[in-house]
């Protein structure tokens, strides 16, 4: 009690020395403990602030350039060409559809229809800055440089060429590559030079489904060139339309359309119509 009362003090007759709790070992080492993580989770949570703002960050970035790509590659109108070239595919293959063979052949031919058009744009950038439909579109709006957009087009050009080759035949890539030199290079520039424009880039629309009865059938026939011929003459009156609506702002970016020599609209009609009534003789013939 003597030794008690020494080191502790009486807390009647000494109430500021009052007993106080003794710290246990347990206590002790888990301040410590805390004081010593506490650090760590500090930088950890900046860590983890900082991972997930990069995340974030490259998300976006993916999402930019995502949003470029498909409308570079004007992905809807390039589905239409994938739809035509499949359905060459379905007809060239007999009774017997390769179903690994028609994804192979559509997915090539989209890839090159994407380059097509991806080309088309960088070559028409001052062109499509100064029309109102196209006015926003990547190259002009200045969300992509046209540097990036050719190494795109480049890029997956090569591949679909390279994937008609290996899965498909020479020949459905011989005319995939053909089409895209004869859209980019040839098409696109004659829009700035004569309404023959109009035609050429018909040809262009009527050539993925040759190239799906090619990849089926690894020749070309009489039968063949039916379905292309239909598409041929449907484009006809379906761009002649689009040109004579929007003729003012074709004149604006610079384009060279039929429509511009006729206010009236009765030869673009003409025109339009005469390329309509090609179909009935072409469908008589592909029934028989």
């Amino acid at each position: 009690r003597a030794l008690r009362s020494r080191m502790l003090g009486d807390p009647i007759h000494q109430p500021s020395t009052a007993i106080l709790p003794i710290p246990s070992a347990r206590a002790a080492c888990s301040a410590s403990s805390a004081a010593s993580t506490a650090p760590i989770v500090a930088e950890a949570a900046a860590a983890s602030v900082a991972v997930s703002s990069g995340a974030r960050s490259a998300s976006d970035v993916l999402r930019h350039y995502g949003s470029c790509y498909w409308e570079l590659s004007k992905a809807r109108l390039s589905a239409l060409v994938v739809a035509t070239s499949g359905a060459g595919y379905v007809l060239g293959s007999g009774s017997i559809v390769d179903i690994a063979g028609l994804c192979y052949t559509c997915t090539g031919t989209m890839m090159v229809a994407a380059s097509a058009n991806t080309l088309n744009q960088v070559f028409e950038i001052k062109n499509d800055a100064k029309m109102k439909r196209t006015m926003r579109r990547p190259l002009p709006s200045g969300r992509i440089s046209p540097v990036h957009a050719a190494m795109w087009a480049t890029t997956v050009g090569t591949a679909g060429t390279a994937l008609l080759a290996c899965k498909a035949n020479d020949l459905a890539a011989g005319l995939a590559a053909s089409n895209l030199i004869l859209y980019a290079f040839v098409y696109t520039p004659l829009k700035q030079i004569h309404p023959v424009n109009t035609w050429v880039g018909a040809v262009v629309g009527a050539i993925p489904p040759l190239l799906g009865w090619a990849a089926a059938a690894s020749e070309l026939s009489l039968n063949s060139m039916i379905l292309p011929a239909a598409l041929y003459f449907w484009q006809l009156p379906h761009f002649m339309a689009l040109a004579y609506l929007c003729r003012a702002d074709y004149l604006a970016g610079g384009y060279r359309m039929l429509s511009f020599a006729d206010p009236t609209g009765k030869r673009t009609a003409w025109v339009s119509l005469r390329n309509c009534l090609y179909m009935l003789p072409l469908g008589l013939f592909a029934y028989n």
